[in-house]
C-alpha cells in the first residue's frame, strides 16, 4: 500500500507538468503548502517554548547537578519546574503535528527518488543545493528558531547541501520548494506580529 502510494505521487508529480523537475517542484510546493495551517500553529508553540526553555535553563542545569543521583527525583523537579513556567518537559501537542506531516513528507521523499532515478535529476545538487541552503538559514533565522541556539543556522546551511550532493538535482529541487515554502509561517509570524500561544 505504502509503495503504492509513493508510485501514484511519483506518477503525479511527471504527469503535472510534464517534466520531471518540474513536477518534483510544484508537487512539493502545493503539498507543503497545504501543510501551513498545521505548520504555523506549530512554528509559534515551538518559538514560544524555546524562549521560555532558553529562560529556565540555568535552573534546569542546577537541578540536573543537585539531583543527579536520583533520576526520579531529577525528573519529578524538572516536571514541576516546566509546569510552573507554562509548559510540559515534552510538547505533545507539536509533537502530533509534527507527526502528521511525517508520512506526507516521507511519501513525497520517496517519489522525488523514484522520478529522479535512471534521470540526469539523480545525480548533481551543486546549484539547488546552495539555495535550498539559503532558504533553510532564511527560515530558520525569521522564524527566531536559532535565538540562543547558533548551531541550527550552520546546520540548516550545511544539511541541503549535502543531502543534495549526496542524492542528486531531484532532492535539491525538493529541498528547495520543502525550505521556500516552509519559510512562510517565519515570515508571517514575524510580519503580523503573530502573538505567541502558551507552550503547553
Amino acid at each position: 500500500m505504502w509503495g503504492e502510494l509513493v508510485a501514484a505521487i511519483a506518477g503525479g508529480m511527471t504527469a503535472v507538468a510534464g517534466s520531471a523537475a518540474w513536477g518534483i517542484f510544484l508537487t512539493t510546493t502545493v503539498v507543503r503548502s497545504a501543510l501551513i495551517p498545521v505548520m504555523l500553529p506549530m512554528a509559534v508553540r515551538t518559538r514560544a517554548r524555546q524562549r521560555v526553555v532558553r529562560r529556565i535553563r540555568p535552573q534546569i542545569k542546577a537541578l540536573d547537578k543537585e539531583f543527579r543521583n536520583d533520576p526520579g527525583l531529577l525528573q519529578k523537579k524538572l516536571t514541576e519546574l516546566h509546569e510552573q513556567n507554562g509548559i510540559k518537559v515534552v510538547d505533545w501537542p507539536g509533537l502530533a503535528a509534527a507527526l502528521i506531516q511525517l508520512p506526507i513528507l516521507i511519501a513525497l521523499f520517496q517519489a522525488v527518488l523514484l522520478v529522479s532515478e535512471g534521470t540526469p535529476l539523480e545525480s548533481g545538487g551543486l546549484v539547488w543545493g546552495p539555495v535550498a541552503s539559503a532558504l533553510a538559514v532564511y527560515g530558520t533565522w525569521v522564524g527566531g528558531q536559532s535565538e540562543g541556539a547558533k548551531w541550527l543556522l550552520w546546520m540548516s546551511g550545511i544539511l541541503p547541501v549535502a543531502i543534495s550532493v549526496w542524492l542528486g538535482t531531484g532532492i535539491g529541487l525538493y529541498l528547495t520548494a520543502f525550505y521556500g515554502v516552509g519559510a512562510v509561517p517565519a515570515v508571517l509570524m514575524r510580519r503580523r506580529n503573530v502573538p505567541e500561544a502558551p507552550a503547553i
